[in-house]
């Protein structure tokens, strides 16, 4: 099997997805017809936690879409069926976040909602580094070109995601704000470009 079709069918599950996350949130809905700039100020303030919730998602969803780009760059050409399901499984957990994002964005003081958005995130991430460790070690997948530091490179960055998701459902139960930025900091590694080479450097760590 190629991985051309596998590759269009995630771009076009991350589009959809990426669309939706805005179509959750509604214009605020007045009762009269002539609405002040205040009114409509204080409407639009009553929704800062869904305009949160979705700037934080985009760039989660960001995230992981160059990580899913990275893995499937690692591969030469082929894949087999292992690895389209546990692809499939990704794509289901990506497709739930328009939810879990709408949920924190308005149940915002609720942990339940919070530890619902940490599990989605901590699912999607657990599923990309499964695959990574499959393409690697799987003897039907290609990926001779992959050279051994920069599969440590990219194993660092698929384990920091779930492992800070992880513990942002931790500090649920201590801090709402704090745990929404322990499910956004991977973001960090993943998108800022030379993040983690800058890691490397600055504590020696090994990835050669």
């Amino acid at each position: 099997m190629t991985k051309t079709r596998i590759e269009n069918l995630s771009d076009a599950v991350f589009a959809i997805v990426f669309t939706l996350l805005i179509i959750e949130i509604h214009v605020p809905e007045f009762h009269h017809e002539h609405v002040t700039n205040w009114e409509l100020w204080q409407g639009l303030y009553s929704i800062t936690s869904l305009f949160i919730s979705y700037y934080v998602s985009f760039i989660v969803l960001v995230m992981f879409w160059i990580a899913h780009h990275a893995l499937f760059g690692f591969i030469e050409r082929n894949i087999n069926r292992h690895l389209i399901l546990l692809n499939f499984f990704f794509l289901c957990m990506i497709a739930f976040v328009p939810f879990s994002s709408n949920l924190i964005g308005t149940y915002s003081e609720t942990e339940l909602a919070y530890v619902i958005y940490g599990l989605n995130i901590l699912a999607i991430g657990m599923t990309n580094l499964a695959m990574l460790k499959y393409a690697v070690y799987s003897k039907d997948i290609d990926t001779t070109e992959v050279s051994p530091r920069l599969f440590r490179q990219a194993k660092f960055r698929f384990v920091i995601t779930p492992l800070f998701a992880l513990i942002g459902i931790i500090m649920v139960f201590i801090n709402l704000p704090l745990a929404l930025i322990f499910f956004a900091f991977p973001i960090l590694f993943n998108i800022i470009p030379g993040g983690v080479n800058y890691l490397e450097r600055k504590f020696r760590l090994n990835f050669g």
